[in-house]
């Protein structure tokens, strides 16, 4: 007996119902071992080329990450891609189901290759739920690694997450230190410019506070005087210098400056 044509149609069209009642933490695990990836939308200030590097909206004009690594260039450098506008893609290598590394790109993306499962478009939420559990309770670099997607991401409380991976004291210093240096580099960014002022005395004024962060040694606490100049020096560079060094501390007294600075953004 001939089965009905709906029957054939149902057939055909439930894996790809099944497929979509699936988050996407579930669509990563059941991957196996290969790379997937997957695109979300990015807050309005983030651009990139959609290959190799990415602003990530909070660091100043004139910088780029490549390959995770932050470099600032000069506005005239021709040799840096032009920084465009669009969404997020997190490249996620999974072995036998799980994350074993992230790798980030912003911009106009390109098609994906064959050796890519591309998980297409995601909402915020499942993009921002993937990475949260990623970022609270991924393992190594992983979780490292997924914490910039997470301040390029809209509509994520962002500053919340890198507070509690800061402040985490279980975790590594490499991965709370991460998280705190983008808190204080966001920090800064609340500070107003500070209009005619010669490059060459700023440059001066923060290797002033640079060097007297550096002549510390492990009985010193120079956190406070930093905390005091971040909180009310007359000059802008001088504080945002002292942000940057606080950024480094993963100390809790800093974390807790820098969220204050940055409520309510």
């Amino acid at each position: 007996m001939r089965a009905p044509a709906g029957l054939f149609a149902f057939l055909s069209l439930y894996p790809l119902a099944l497929q979509s009642q699936r988050t996407l933490t579930d669509r990563i695990r059941l991957a196996g071992t290969r790379t997937v990836a997957f695109s979300a939308r990015s807050r309005p200030e983030v651009c990139g080329d959609g290959v190799r590097s990415y602003n990530d909206g909070i660091s100043g004009n004139r910088t780029r990450y490549f390959n995770g690594m932050l470099v600032t260039h000069e506005p005239w450098d021709t040799r840096i891609a032009p920084c465009e506008p669009g969404a997020v893609r997190v490249s996620v290598r999974v072995v036998d189901g799980t994350p074993s590394w992230l790798r980030v790109a912003a911009g106009p993306l390109p098609t994906l290759g064959d050796t890519v499962q591309d998980l297409g478009v995601v909402s915020d939420v499942e993009a921002g739920a993937f990475l949260e559990s990623l970022v609270r309770t991924g393992e190594g670099r992983t979780a490292v690694e997924a914490i910039m997607p997470v301040v390029l991401l809209d509509s994520l409380p962002r500053w919340d997450i890198l507070a509690r991976a800061a402040r985490d004291s279980t975790r590594p210093s490499r991965y709370r230190r991460r998280a705190s240096d983008l808190l204080a580099r966001a920090a800064a960014n609340t500070i107003p410019a500070e209009p005619n002022v010669d490059g060459d005395t700023q440059a001066a004024r923060r290797e002033a506070v640079y060097a007297y962060a550096r002549q510390r040694t492990e009985s010193d606490d120079v956190v406070p005087a930093l905390l005091a100049i971040a909180r009310s020096n007359p000059h802008r560079d001088v504080r945002v210098a002292a942000l940057y060094q606080l950024g480094q501390t993963t100390d809790a007294r800093a974390v807790e400056l820098f969220t204050s600075m940055l409520r309510g953004r």
